[in-house]
């Protein structure tokens, strides 16, 4: 077993050398004191993406890369040129969903990072059909960032609104590779 082990994590690094090495960058899972990639904080504001206050109603936490607890399971897999899929998950902002959040114009902002944080990457309206509680909207790119994504919004036992957001990195201009036949 330990064989089979060490074989794929020579076969592993061997494939993450010559995808390098190739110009292909593939983001590696690090230590929890390391930096794992882009921390984009994000809010729920009044108004719309339009036009909003940029003074936030409610903080949600940042939007980052998803990593498991053991890093034994972080190890990228399937097509590792796709780009990241960054998460967040928000419970209990201190927000009431039907009374605050669906009642009034509000939106989500994602910001480019703490240090630029006037510079808004990402923006959703909140409105739509809540099924089953729920509410999915789409997060749309702003100020050309190429981000873009899906955020789901949902009441908890409390009334308060429990959000998710899923943020897509932008993609390459460069055109896909046509499959071989």
């Amino acid at each position: 077993m330990k064989s089979n082990r060490l074989t794929s994590l020579i076969a592993g690094t061997l494939l993450i050398g010559s995808l390098v090495g190739a110009g292909t960058s593939i983001a590696l899972a690090q230590d929890e004191e390391e930096t794992t990639g882009p921390s984009h904080p994000a809010h729920i504001h009044a108004g719309t993406c339009a036009e909003f206050d940029p003074n936030p109603v409610a903080p949600l936490t940042n939007v980052e890369q998803r990593l498991n607890e053991d890093e034994e399971d972080n190890a990228p897999q399937g097509i590792l040129t796709a780009p990241n899929v960054l998460y967040s998950l928000s419970e209990e902002a201190e927000l009431s969903f039907e009374d605050d959040v669906l009642a009034a114009s509000h939106v989500i902002a994602v910001h480019e990072s703490e240090e630029n944080i006037q510079n808004y990457i990402a923006c959703a309206d909140i409105g739509g059909v809540v099924v089953d509680g729920e509410l999915s909207v789409s997060v749309q790119p702003m100020n050309d960032s190429g981000y873009s994504g899906i955020a789901v919004l949902e009441a908890d036992d409390d009334g308060n609104v429990d959000v998710q957001i899923f943020l897509a990195e932008p993609v390459s201009d460069e055109p896909a590779a046509t499959p071989a036949a």
